[in-house]
């Protein structure tokens, strides 16, 4: 009996932790990097640092850019792919794994604002892209 309770235990949880999705919650842009070509220095990228991101289900925030009813597409990259698309490697992003998940935001409305593009360096660490920029948000 105590199996099929540990059992029904693990199930339980295994649930729960799928509808928690890595990219949910409050985040805080907290550094800038340059891996490539940008229209900013990080005079101007400073003065990101402290904005606040929040992604749920129902809505996306970047500072004032709001987007309702929010449509997530996630898409796996392994680094040769991703350096295709954003001309960086992990290593100067601190990413890790052998791929890394990137969010695309799309809304109603044409939505192009900071934050509609997230990249998981790690569950706690993401980056956002904008002039060439790369911002590091950490999960509040």
């Amino acid at each position: 009996m105590r199996f099929i309770g540990l059992l029904l235990t693990l199930f339980l949880l295994s649930c729960s932790a799928d509808n928690e999705k890595w990219y949910q919650g409050q985040w805080q842009v907290t550094d800038a990097k340059f891996p490539g070509i940008s229209a900013m220095g990080m005079d101007d990228a400073r003065a990101w640092f402290g904005t606040k991101a929040s992604y749920t289900d129902t809505n996306v925030s970047f500072a004032d850019n709001v987007c309702e009813k929010p449509q997530f597409t996630l898409t796996a990259l392994a680094e040769a792919e991703f350096y295709s698309v954003y001309r960086a490697r992990f290593q100067q992003l601190g990413i890790t794994a052998q791929s890394t998940e990137v969010l695309t935001v799309g809304c109603p409305s044409d939505w192009v604002a900071p934050g509609a593009v997230l990249i998981k360096a790690d569950n706690d660490t993401g980056y956002i892209l904008w002039d060439g920029v790369f911002f590091k948000l950490d999960k509040v």
